[in-house]
């Protein structure tokens, strides 16, 4: 079996290039508003005990989502979704319809379990709390379990829209979710106290899931009312059910750091989610862009039984997230103090806060290429329906991560979560991997032949990567330095500069680099550049 050559049926830009940008865009966007909320709480309320309640209230409700629905059924439903569109268009929406109405009876009964035992359960998360502080984490959290109700059927009308490759509206909706914490806390905290901080929630999820819900019956979708276990159902339950044996290693230590946090120093649950937030952004734009543009082109390549193009367009979904996330990593460690300052430096955020905050951010640098590349490769799995690999990987990784978070968590404190949490991720994206390997070797007298080729391409575009990469790290090193005798980096002014001189050389080095080594997603870059450009100059002429 021989690769496919670089013809435009094959292309990484053809198939994914569009919807990954558009998903990255959004995504973007969305995690810019998101920043924009987290600076609000910061400057309001410092890293202290109020804002430890409030992530606190979230890890109850987050966990249920992201176990029960963005973790397991977005992924298990995708490619059944795709496989009954593809071959009976009526049945497909029908399956839509009948997993929605499923999703939110099951999800409202167990909300509404959990808030029954909330005060149980808060116990367990926050340990070290008093009890009138575990008190206000009860009440949040049982009006942050109404949002996730909705927020979970939202996820399964995006799941749907992804699957029929609508993606701006699903990549839209957590901007209006960010927008409904935002006035959560300005309009609705100052009226109501605590409680408006989950009415603001309430508020995003609402228009969260209404605009998927409006941009699923744009696409044809309709409700029915439906509510069977039929064969499409039971063949989503068979990739669903395993995943749940398994847990998200993020929701997992969130829970460690606000397990540890509360018997730790007031505002450690604070810290690690301010820093476990900033370093998620070029990962949800990104990585997780990619991989989700990535997993329905997949999928239908597997129902096609097309393995050349399966590895040829894995390879490049690969070399398009290192491309992104090796110099990110790398500049995020470097302006780790900066980014902190800059983002939540305002109002009751302290220095203490600050350098509390960049030394956890500092240490979960090092797991972002095991973080972007796990929902890549979990997601190849899936689409060759293939449950366990990701269960296991994920449970031997949160070994990994309990023990390295009690190991360091008595020596360096929160920050020994995110030891942790960089540890397992990293353990984690190797054993996936490995696990796919064998999937990806072929059959018969050309078993292996395509792999190893397209591995050879992979080895040989990540050296190049990682040689801009180097020249980046040391040219925003140099710039740091020589730009902090010319600002006041006790500023806020000052630091924005130092940074933005210092990564903006940095960049210009490692996209001339890359352009030296020929590395092939700059040509992708000069061309969308050049097609800006050349509508920037329509756009002044239409001006004058």
């Amino acid at each position: 079996m021989t690769p496919p050559t670089g013809t435009s049926k094959y292309s990484f830009i053809a198939t994914v290039g569009w919807s990954s940008f558009v998903v990255a865009v959004l995504t973007f966007a969305s995690r810019v508003v998101g920043l924009l909320r987290i600076r609000i709480f910061a400057s309001h309320f410092g890293a202290g005990e109020l804002l430890d309640t409030y992530y606190a209230a979230f890890r109850i409700p987050d966990f249920l989502m992201g176990v029960l629905i963005v973790g397991t059924l977005s992924i298990a439903a995708l490619p059944i979704i795709s496989q009954y569109l593809f071959e009976n268009e009526k049945q497909g929406h029908r399956l839509v319809a009948n997993l929605l109405n499923i999703t939110f009876v099951c999800m409202a009964l167990l909300c509404g379990l959990a808030a029954v035992l909330a005060p149980w359960l808060v116990h367990i998360v926050v340990p070290g709390f008093s009890e009138e502080a575990s008190k206000e984490v009860v009440t949040l959290t049982r009006i942050i379990l109404i949002a996730q109700v909705l927020l979970s059927v939202g996820n399964v009308a995006a799941t749907a829209l992804n699957a029929v490759k609508r993606f701006f509206w699903a990549g839209f909706a957590p901007i209006t979710y960010n927008i409904g914490l935002i006035i959560g806390v300005v309009w609705l905290y100052p009226r109501f106290g605590l409680a408006g901080l989950g009415y603001g929630v309430i508020l995003g999820a609402c228009v969260h899931v209404l605009t998927q819900l409006i941009d699923l019956y744009l696409a044809g979708f309709r409700f029915m009312p439906v509510f069977t276990f039929d064969k499409g159902m039971r063949a989503i339950l068979r990739l669903y059910i395993p995943r749940l044996f398994t847990l998200d290693l993020s929701q997992v230590s969130l829970l460690l750091a606000s397990i540890f946090g509360s018997l730790l120093t007031a505002g450690s649950i604070a810290v690690f989610s301010l820093g476990f937030d900033i370093q998620a952004v070029p990962v949800g734009v990104f990585a997780i862009a990619v991989a989700t543009a990535t997993f329905p082109h997949l999928s239908d390549h597997y129902s096609k039984k097309d393995l050349a193009a399966f590895v040829l367009l894995l390879r490049q979904a690969i070399v398009r997230i290192l491309f992104f996330m090796l110099p990110i990593a790398v500049a995020l460690l470097l302006l780790r103090a900066h980014a902190v300052r800059i983002l939540y430096g305002a109002g009751q955020f302290s220095w203490e806060d600050t350098r509390a905050t960049f030394a956890v951010l500092g240490v979960l640098t090092f797991s972002l290429v095991g973080q972007s590349l796990v929902p890549l490769f979990a997601r190849a799995l899936l689409a060759r329906h293939n449950t366990w690999a990701p269960v296991v990987g994920n449970i031997l990784s949160i070994v990994v991560t309990v023990i390295v978070a009690l190991v360091c968590v008595p020596a360096y404190g929160i920050s020994g979560v995110a030891a942790g949490y960089a540890a397992g991720m990293t353990f984690n994206a190797i054993v996936l991997y490995a696990w796919l390997r064998p999937e990806l070797s072929g059959e018969g007298a050309d078993k292996g032949v395509l792999l190893a080729r397209e591995e050879y391409a992979l080895v040989r575009e990540v050296w190049k990567i990682l040689s801009a990469t180097l020249a980046c790290a040391f040219t925003i090193y140099g710039a740091l330095y020589a730009v902090e005798p010319l600002v006041d980096t006790h500023t806020w002014l000052g630091l924005v500069v130092q940074a933005a001189v210092a990564s903006g050389v940095g960049v210009l080095v490692y996209f001339g680099v890359a352009k030296a080594v020929k590395l092939s997603d700059v040509q992708i870059f000069e061309r969308v550049f050049k097609k800006v450009l050349r509508a920037c100059g329509k756009a002044l002429k239409l001006v004058h």
